[in-house]
């Protein structure tokens, strides 16, 4: 099963494209990754996080070439336990991935390396993963037996389900934010107590605690942390140096994909594509032999 998902504004997963085909199969992947760019468009930009596959990523170079692609930190750690044993490797893994910075990003890559001495693959600074729902693992376990159709239909109404609960539950928000988006920036706002703030220029300023400096510009969208810039969301260092403003207005400088406005238009409208029943289903005038595709 070929599964595209996206994170919607509470940080929640959510299908947006399936198909069933060959599990290695170039080709087949391709063709996945096509009709997405044709869902999708060409105007906008997107990056992708996947499993460790030669298919997934041959399909993506093919696609999108010059889009941002990463492997799934969760896939990658099941693969270092499985090789190493070593719960010590798989927390410096996990540690690894969530960094802020580059360079503090090389420095525990490296650490790793010398700790695990084997190879990772496309791990990355700034990688994030998507957990898969659990009734889409549910369905991806127990509906072999079915046929095709049968899978497709269960598939179709289980998504519309979540669209549905979803625009329900978006007519019930009220506020700016998601509470996703609310409940983390009312978590970094209790963090920022206790740093020192230094202006050093007519825009930049150092935030400071312990032995720990970090140097924002606002206005240009420049944080040292890197925290801010990964989730759109004002970081601790950033909400201790905008002290001269009110909590409104920091709940301004979360991205617009965040508030629940957005959320509340994206599932306010039927998004699901309709699927026919069986008896208008189009076929072809000549049938088709389709010959199985095996993986290269």
């Amino acid at each position: 099963m070929y599964v595209a998902l996206s994170l919607d504004g509470n940080h929640e997963p959510l299908i947006i494209e399936f198909a069933l085909g060959s599990i290695d199969c170039d080709e087949a992947w391709t063709w996945f990754m096509r009709r997405l760019k044709e869902f999708l468009g060409d105007t906008i930009e997107v990056g992708f996080i996947s499993h460790t596959s030669d298919s997934i990523d041959y399909a993506i170079r093919r696609v999108y070439p010059d889009s941002y692609h990463g492997y799934c930190c969760k896939n990658i750690a099941k693969k270092v336990r499985a090789s190493t044993g070593s719960t010590v490797v798989e927390q410096l893994f996990w540690k690894t991935c969530k960094t802020y910075s580059v360079s503090e990003f090389y420095v525990c890559l490296n650490k790793l390396r010398n700790e695990a001495r084997i190879f990772f693959p496309k791990v990355c600074f700034n990688v994030k993963y998507i957990g898969i729902p659990i009734g889409l693992n549910w369905l991806t376990t127990n509906t072999h037996e079915l046929p095709i159709t049968s899978i497709i239909v269960v598939l179709h109404q289980s998504i519309q389900t979540v669209y549905a609960q979803r625009a329900e539950f978006g007519g019930g928000l009220h506020g700016h934010l998601t509470p996703y988006a609310q409940h983390v920036l009312e978590r970094r706002m209790n963090q920022s107590n206790g740093y020192e703030v230094t202006h050093i220029g007519s825009d930049k300023i150092e935030v400071s605690l312990n032995l720990t400096t970090e140097t924002l510009q606002v206005e240009r969208g420049i944080y040292t942390c890197g925290k801010w810039k990964k989730y759109d969301i004002p970081c601790e260092h950033g909400i201790e140096s905008l002290r001269r403003i009110t909590v409104e207005e920091i709940q301004q400088l979360v991205h617009y994909k965040l508030t629940y406005a957005v959320y509340r238009n994206t599932f306010q409208a039927e998004m699901v594509n309709h699927i026919p029943i069986l008896l208008h289903w189009e076929i072809p005038v000549e049938p088709m032999v389709v010959l199985p595709q095996f993986a290269r």
